[in-house]
């Protein structure tokens, strides 16, 4: 209890000062945040139908932007997890800003307990597990995630290695229980706890879902190995039935997408994937809000391109890691028995070992070198190369060496070793296909590929940066070892403590930044369904059946307003915004944008959208001219001005 306390008094303090406006401000900038605000509505308002039966499935997945399509909500994030997250405070005061910050500020401080709960099984040490909280909690890429709910919604991932860590360990005798990382008593309950958590961190995000998937797996299967259970029929097949119901609990969320996919030809095409992937670089680059390394560290400014994820983070982990090796331990008492010649070439295949990682570094990072000594030229460029170089020199050095093969047996056994691969795969595959590093030079072979290419849904996906969470996740494991290489004492920790939160801290956070693309820019400040512009009121009362376009149409700033305010009656809208676009809006963004050129034409996509009725924002256009225009327009083709409003705002009539 004191952890999430102490967690969640952080989150509060970090955010500071969204507390002071929970039910009105917006952290971050008035972007995804509002499209992400009308997806927890339109699920708070429907949910409970669909819990009743008073609405089928298919129609849950209708929504009400861009209209005439289907499957609108397919566009983006269902966002299901945090819906019943919402559902309470939703029923209470309907406030939707209300419940986005609540939600916001909880996965900070979910995120860090779940962390704290993963390394306190493993560690067996209330202080690392501490620190591992404070490292993911407020890792500095959460900043740059700021706008993207679903994924700063990752606090689900750390709970679900919890719970199956639990249960596979759990079962052994007290003392190998504790020697492998303190973990309690395993049971059922733990199994069921952690597929909850992972069947809650699917309905989160649907990046995690597919990213997230192959990692837990591969952990379970490290846990049952270390602790002899990998001939543990009985494990195998709760654990079976687990797998099985989270796919059956996933089924019902992908096929709707399925079916989008299908219907408007939505797949990424790997050109914008590799636009947002990260970069070797992006992990020492900051979003510009971290305030303490914001304006240093901007190797990288692109589109999630800010992976930073700490240096504190990292100091541990090569601590945890050096904990491992034979001079870090107690294996340095070991005595080589070999002879003479078997220790000179042991030594020599150590050496090559290391200078093959290290060139492999080199080139992964800084694109290698070329040098010469003794004039025998040496050249490290070729990163595929260096990494075959390094594990034949690896195998090489195992066959060789007893002592090596003992060691390396021991190290692979521990979690230490499971979460440092981890990190390095998750890091790997937030390159995407061709990872780089810089603009200059390729980082080697691109694992993503294989995902891209033999595994269904990762075509429907486009930021393979986000993996860099993941990454966060495993390395503040990492961290929580590291602190115990350290001597004890409150100080200490405190020092640590403050240090990760110091390079993650983005207070006072900014809040309410307006945007804007070809028109004026949107105030900067939105409102609940209940003080929303009156138009909208208007909007509400009009009766079933009635479909609404907004104009000026097909601005980005502007689109993403209607789709908010949208909750505010929940009239079908031919506007919409979204990760993706049916090719129908697209068509009529090109006719409402310029409804003088053709207007004839113009009109027949208007009445063929099935708009009923027109809102005319005339204080949204950068030119009056064009406002007047479209006004124009309607009155030319028999539409009727229904009312006018104080702000300017016009409710037309077009049937």
């Amino acid at each position: 209890m004191t952890a999430v306390l102490a967690y969640t008094a952080l989150a509060v303090v970090l955010t500071w000062p969204l507390a002071l406006g929970l039910a009105g401000d917006v952290p971050g900038d008035l972007g995804d945040s509002l499209l992400n605000m009308w997806i927890l509505a339109w699920g708070a308002e429907h949910v409970p139908r669909l819990l009743v039966g008073a609405m089928d499935w298919q129609s849950f997945w209708n929504a009400n932007i861009f209209h005439p399509e289907p499957l609108a909500l397919t566009f983006s994030e269902h966002l299901f997890g945090q819906t019943l997250q919402i559902l309470p405070v939703y029923w209470l005061t309907g406030n939707i800003v209300l419940c986005y910050n609540l939600l916001f500020i909880s996965t900070f401080a979910l995120s860090a307990f779940g962390a704290y709960l993963l390394a306190l099984d493993l560690t067996g040490d209330r202080r690392a597990a501490f620190v591992a909280g404070l490292v993911y909690g407020f890792l500095p890429y959460r900043i740059a995630s700021v706008p993207h709910l679903q994924v700063m919604s990752s606090q689900w991932m750390p709970f679900a290695l919890w719970g199956l860590n639990r249960f596979v360990v759990g079962g052994l005798p007290r003392r190998s229980s504790e020697a492998l990382g303190g973990a309690k008593a395993g049971s059922k309950t733990a199994l069921a706890a952690g597929t909850a958590a992972l069947v809650m961190q699917n309905w989160s995000c649907g990046y995690y879902l597919l990213y997230f998937a192959p990692f837990v797996p591969l952990f379970v299967i490290h846990r049952m190995w270390t602790s002899g259970k990998l001939q543990d029929a009985r494990t195998w097949l709760l654990l079976s039935g687990a797998a099985v119901v989270t796919v059956l609990l996933a089924l019902p969320f992908l096929l709707p997408y399925m079916e989008a996919q299908a219907r408007f030809g939505l797949e990424r095409t790997p050109g914008e994937v590799v636009r947002f992937s990260a970069n070797v670089w992006s992990y020492v680059t900051a979003a510009e809000h971290v305030r303490l390394w914001g304006t240093a560290l901007r190797f990288y400014p692109r589109s999630e391109g800010e992976t930073f994820l700490g240096f504190v983070p990292w100091i541990l982990a090569l601590l945890a890691l050096w904990r491992l090796t034979p001079s870090g331990n107690a294996a340095r008492g070991l005595t080589p028995t070999e002879s003479m010649t078997r220790r000179v070439l042991i030594v020599l295949l150590t050496i090559a070992v290391i200078t093959q990682l290290l060139a492999l570094a080199s080139a992964v990072v800084f694109g290698g070198f070329d040098l010469s000594f003794l004039g025998i030229p040496i050249r490290a460029r070729t990163t595929e190369r260096l990494l075959i170089q390094f594990a034949i020199a690896s195998v090489l050095l195992l066959a060789a060496s007893p002592r090596a093969r003992d060691t390396a047996v021991r190290v692979a056994r521990t979690p230490v070793f499971f979460f440092a691969i981890a990190t390095v795969l998750a890091m790997w595959l937030s390159l995407g296909p061709e990872p780089r590093a810089g603009d200059t030079h390729a980082a080697g072979f691109g694992l993503y590929n294989v995902l891209y290419d033999y595994v269904p849904g990762f075509r429907g996906v486009r930021v393979p940066a986000r993996y860099a969470m993941i990454a966060g996740l495993f390395l503040s494991v990492l961290a929580g070892y590291g602190m115990l290489a350290l001597r004890r004492g409150q100080l200490v920790l405190a020092m640590i403590g403050i240090l990760i939160l110091a390079e993650g801290a983005a207070a006072p956070m900014e809040l309410n930044l307006a945007w804007a693309q070809n028109e004026t820019t949107p105030p900067a400040r939105v409102f609940p369904a209940a003080s929303a512009p009156p138009v909208y009121a208007r909007v509400a009362s009009l009766p079933d059946g009635s479909a609404i376009t907004e104009f000026p149409f097909g601005d980005a700033a502007w689109e993403i307003r209607y789709v908010y305010y949208s909750h505010a009656h929940w009239k079908p809208i031919t506007n919409g915004y979204s990760g993706g676009f049916p090719p129908n809006y697209k068509v009529r963004m090109a006719r409402f944008q310029r409804v003088g050129l053709d207007p004839e034409a113009s009109w027949r996509a208007l009445v063929d959208s099935g708009t009923t009725h027109v809102v005319v924002h005339p204080a949204a256009f950068r030119d009056p001219a064009a406002a007047a225009a479209v006004e124009a327009w309607l009155q030319s083709h028999g539409a009727r001005l229904v009312e006018a409003f104080e702000d300017r705002d016009a409710l037309y009539a077009i049937r």
